[in-house]
């Protein structure tokens, strides 16, 4: 894939290689190759099996579809932050997103343009690609203008090369194959502003359906940017005149106009006949129609409806009536008439679907969760789990049912009420299915266990990816929500200890933390008079010291909780809160987001006025307490606080003890182990990232992959540092052999945490030297001055920093 320079810098990676990650439904697997040209440097994608170091990949819900497109022999397919292009012959799927192709997110729609064989990306803000084969160009200029109001692209009417686009303010005329926009027309009265949903050209005259009623214009007229040359048509019956209109559609002679009711999904189908009198289209009169798509031969238009879809023939006779798919009811955003005779829906529950009549369809979609919800992620022996849930302010229920998601073995499934009966039933006495999933937590001893926890249906276990019980007030220590509903039980923080044991956190209920221990057996902690009545708690982190550390939402800073290494006896139990004072935590605000543990065992705290340090937390219940520091950094000359404006919604530690910081609003850091340096920054304008709006991280201590949840969904990048090992064994070099073609990083795996790497010819003369980070170094396969290395087999030499452990193996350089 081809990608034309665009108007967003290039990654901070400087040599950044993008892979397209495939994962096919009822087809085999395929390998796409092509390439990547970024600020005028030609980058090659290959799909691999594993994804190489600097490397983005997504993890999007691509059945969450909203819009269809058929040409060049394919079908594409597009939600909103991505796209897939399905070949049906051979049913090869390619992944189109900001990681390959796109650049941007937030789609509105696509389009084929027959004249120049190429597909146009619709955005929400304006911003439009068009991808011609292999090659994307990106045109910016709506996104770019200085027009006030709503830039977003809503509807698009090719002719010839041309394409009549409806936006939130009018309509832009834009010459694809010279790929600029010729003209601009403000269609309302005055040239007033108005939203375009649809575009038709009709006899000798162009419509515009809008949401103030259906504008006129004679096609040939000299001045269309004029809006005096256009009128409102009044002639509709009943109250219809003012609109608004979502669709408009040219069809055996006949204008078709969808009014858009506003109440009850009533739509009314008008047609305007020969006679130029419009009529109520009574077979679907009431039902909320959701498009107008005329087949390219002109011999039928399709009708998606909200549960079914309607194809009629030139004479509006009934084709074909779509009410489900083998079973499955229909939840139908576009679709269209394929040129094979069958309908190609993009489905909001499905994907795409190829629709065969009546009840008949097939599901074609890539691998994904089943929707962007990401609120907290777990990862432990090669298995990440994604709580989905959220509530509001109050943290009151917001009866969010999306699931659990989980990933293993590059497989995502997503468990929901609609597919796992116990997801279903739930727990608490009105018998509703499973809400507001908020934490969840992988046994680090068993990949195969994992536990999620509920806003209102306690706790869920999981193994071998599928629920087997809920704990609540009936068969655990965890209690019901003090003056809440009966059988409502919240649990929002999940962390197992070293010792195996399960911490819960058991919001607004009178004893807020309970444990379920390796053995099996419960057993809940009394706070005491220490949390002042509020019960109110989500995230805890068991550390590897055995002090708990519990967040305390909306303003009240953190519980810490050291049960004295006896969970049964409670005699030298001890809590403390901390807040922002001197002396009794010093935090940087008492809204905190997050907390974690480095490798050295101190505590990292995210709040809305950036993380803060424990340097000493064994400290925290001696005489004078143990204080919170902000780190100190120097910029542009000037001595500040460490991201001291941005809200920490999560930390994830590296396997070489440096931290990455998700914010709220700016996007994603990575910075050194004492955080005095800052090594990225990532954000949409200058990486894939979806969203500079973080919710979520974790990372694969094995691969260094960086799982981040956005709110547009979840993406991953391939960092340069993993967990240490206890003895070094050089488990792997990747990729061996380096090929003349690889311009990526070599990795070195396997190795003990900061070993030192040596890299020689055969005849002995070392060529280049690193430290590794955590149990990985990397080598760019050049000596010591950057020069690339010839031809050869060298010698990886490893020893750790104590010279205690070493190990040595061999990499093939063909140039």
């Amino acid at each position: 894939m081809v990608r034309q320079p665009v108007s967003w810098p290039i990654p901070i990676v400087a040599r950044l290689r993008c892979v397209v990650s495939l994962s096919i439904i009822m087809s085999p697997k395929r390998t796409l190759l092509s390439v990547l040209l970024i600020g005028g440097t030609v980058l090659s994608i290959t799909a691999q099996n594993e994804t190489a170091i600097g490397e983005w990949r997504d993890h999007f819900p691509y059945r969450l579809a909203i819009s269809v497109a058929e040409g060049g022999g394919h079908v594409y397919c597009a939600s909103e932050n991505a796209i897939f292009r399905y070949h049906p012959p051979t049913g090869e799927m390619t992944r189109l997103t900001k990681v390959n192709a796109l650049s941007d997110v937030g789609i509105n729609g696509i389009s084929w343009n027959e004249a120049l064989g190429a597909l146009l990306v619709q955005y929400n803000n304006g911003n439009l690609d068009l991808i011609q084969g292999e090659t994307v160009h990106n045109l910016g200029d709506i996104k770019r203008s200085n027009i006030l109001g709503d830039k977003a692209v809503y509807s698009a009417y090719h002719l010839g090369t041309s394409v009549y686009l409806g936006c939130g303010f009018g309509i832009v005329v834009v010459d694809l194959a010279g790929r600029e926009v010729r003209e601009t027309w403000f269609v309302g009265p005055g040239g007033a502003q108005v939203k375009v949903d649809g575009i038709v050209f009709h006899n000798d005259s162009i419509y515009a359906a809008t949401t103030t009623g259906l504008f006129v214009a004679w096609r040939n007229a000299p001045n269309l940017a004029a809006f005096s040359n256009w009128y409102k048509r009044t002639d509709m019956p009943g109250a219809m005149i003012n609109g608004p209109f979502n669709a408009v559609a040219s069809f055996s002679g006949k204008l078709l106009l969808n009014y858009r009711a506003l109440a009850n999904n009533a739509d009314t189908l008008l047609v305007l006949g020969q006679d130029n009198m419009f009529e109520r289209f009574t077979p679907l009169y009431g039902r909320q129609n959701r498009g107008l798509s005329v087949s390219p031969n002109g011999q039928f238009v399709v009708i998606p409806h909200e549960g079914d879809i309607h194809r009629y023939d030139q004479d509006l006779n009934e084709h074909i009536f779509q009410y489900g798919y083998a079973g499955g009811f229909c939840s139908p955003r576009d679709a269209l008439h394929g040129t094979a005779g069958n309908m190609w829906v993009a489905d909001s529950e499905f994907g795409l679907v190829r629709a065969e009549g009546f009840d008949q369809g097939q599901a074609i979609a890539p691998n994904g969760p089943a929707n962007a919800s990401d609120r907290r992620m777990s990862l432990e022996q090669g298995a990440l789990y994604v709580a989905t849930g959220t509530v509001a302010g109050n943290w009151t229920n917001s009866f969010l049912k999306n699931g659990v998601h989980h990933y293993v073995d590059g497989e995502w499934r997503t468990n929901t009420r609609d597919n796992t009966p116990l997801m279903a039933q739930g727990a608490n006495d009105f018998g509703d299915a499973v809400n507001d999933i908020m934490a969840v937590a992988v046994d680090p001893e068993d990949g195969n266990r994992a536990f999620v926890g509920s806003w209102d249906d306690g706790l869920i276990e999981f193994r071998d990816r599928a629920p087997i019980t809920i704990y609540n007030h009936t068969n655990s220590s965890l209690q019901e929500e003090l003056n809440g509903p009966p059988g409502k039980v919240n649990v929002a923080g999940l962390s197992f200890d070293r010792q195996g044991n399960l911490w819960i956190t058991n919001g607004l209920a009178g004893l807020p933390i309970s444990v379920l221990t390796k053995g099996g057996t419960w057993k809940s902690f009394n706070p005491g008079s220490v949390l002042g009545g509020n019960f109110l708690v989500s995230d805890i982190l068991a550390a590897s010291n055995g002090i708990k550390w519990v967040v305390r939402p909306r303003g009240f800073g953190l519980l810490v909780f050291d049960d004295g290494g006896t969970i049964e006896d409670t005699s030298d139990d001890q809590y403390r809160v901390l807040n922002n004072f001197e002396g009794s935590g010093g935090l940087p605000s008492l809204d905190v987001y997050c907390v974690a543990e480095d490798l050295e065992g101190q505590i990292w705290v995210g709040t809305n006025r950036g993380p803060a340090v424990f340097y000493t937390p064994e400290g925290i219940f001696g005489e004078g307490g143990a204080d919170a520091q902000q780190i100190l950094i120097e910029q542009d000359g000037n001595i500040q606080l460490l991201l001291e404006t941005e809200a920490v919604s999560a930390i994830a530690v590296d396997g070489a003890n440096r931290k990455w910081i998700a914010t709220e609003s700016s996007g994603l850091f990575l910075i050194s182990a004492d955080g005095r340096e800052q090594i990225h920054h990532f954000t949409i304008q200058n990486s894939p990232l979806p969203s500079n709006t973080i919710a979520s991280l974790a990372i694969d201590k094995q691969s260094g992959e960086l799982f981040v949840g956005t709110d547009r969904g979840i993406i991953s990048y391939r960092s340069d540092a993993t967990t240490g090992v206890s003895e070094n064994e050089c488990a792997k070099v990747f990729p061996n052999p380096v090929r003349n073609d690889y311009t990526g990083p070599v990795a070195i795996t396997g190795l003990v945490r900061d070993s030192e790497v040596r890299i020689a010819d055969m005849a002995g003369n070392v060529v280049y030297r690193n430290t590794s980070l955590g149990g990985q170094a990397i080598w760019n396969a050049e000596n010591m001055s950057g020069e690339r290395v010839a031809t050869g087999v060298y010698l990886v030499m490893v020893v750790d920093r104590f010279g205690n452990t070493k190990c040595n193996t061999k990499v093939l350089v063909v140039r």
